[in-house]
C-alpha cells in the first residue's frame, strides 16, 4: 500500500482521473461485477476530491487504533476476502482477537470488495449475525 500511495495517490490532483478510479476499484475485486456496478462506483468516486481521497489513504497508513481495539464493546463481526490484496489476514485476526466476543467471517475467493463481488451472500450474513444477538 505503501509503494501505491507514494507512486499515484499522494500526487492525485483535480479533477480526478477516471482512468484511475476503475484501474482502483477493479483491483480489489477478484470475482466478476457487473459492468453497471462498475460505472456506477466510478461515477461516484469521481464526486470525491483529490484531498478526501489522500486524507483517507493517508489516514489508512500512518494512524494505528490498535491500542483502542479492546474499547469497542459493540457486537462485532469482522468480514475478510481471503484474496484481499490490500488489508492480510492477520490484521482481521487482530482485530477479532482484539474486541471482545468478535467474530471473523472470512470470504473464500473474495477480494477486498467482496461486498460487491457477492452482495446478496452479504447481505444474508449481515441480517443472520444481526438476528443472532437478537437471540441472545
Amino acid at each position: 500500500m505503501r509503494e501505491a500511495w507514494d507512486a499515484t495517490l499522494s500526487l492525485l490532483e483535480d479533477p480526478i482521473n477516471p482512468g484511475f478510479v476503475r484501474d482502483f476499484i477493479e483491483s480489489i475485486v477478484v470475482q466478476p461485477v457487473p459492468e453497471a456496478v462498475i460505472e456506477t462506483l466510478v461515477q461516484e468516486s469521481l464526486k470525491v476530491p483529490a484531498f478526501v481521497w489522500k486524507a483517507t489513504m493517508s489516514a489508512l497508513l500512518e494512524d494505528d487504533l490498535s491500542p483502542r481495539i479492546g474499547d469497542v464493546a459493540a457486537p462485532t463481526l469482522v468480514v475478510w476476502g481471503d484474496q484481499d490484496a490490500i488489508l492480510p489476514r492477520s490484521e482481521q485476526e487482530a482485530l477479532a482477537t482484539g474486541i471482545r466476543g468478535a467474530r471473523l467471517l472470512v470470504y473464500e475467493g473474495g477480494g477486498h470488495a467482496f461486498y460487491w463481488e457477492d452482495a446478496e451472500r452479504v447481505a444474508a450474513d449481515l441480517v443472520a449475525f444481526v438476528g443472532s444477538l437478537d437471540a441472545s
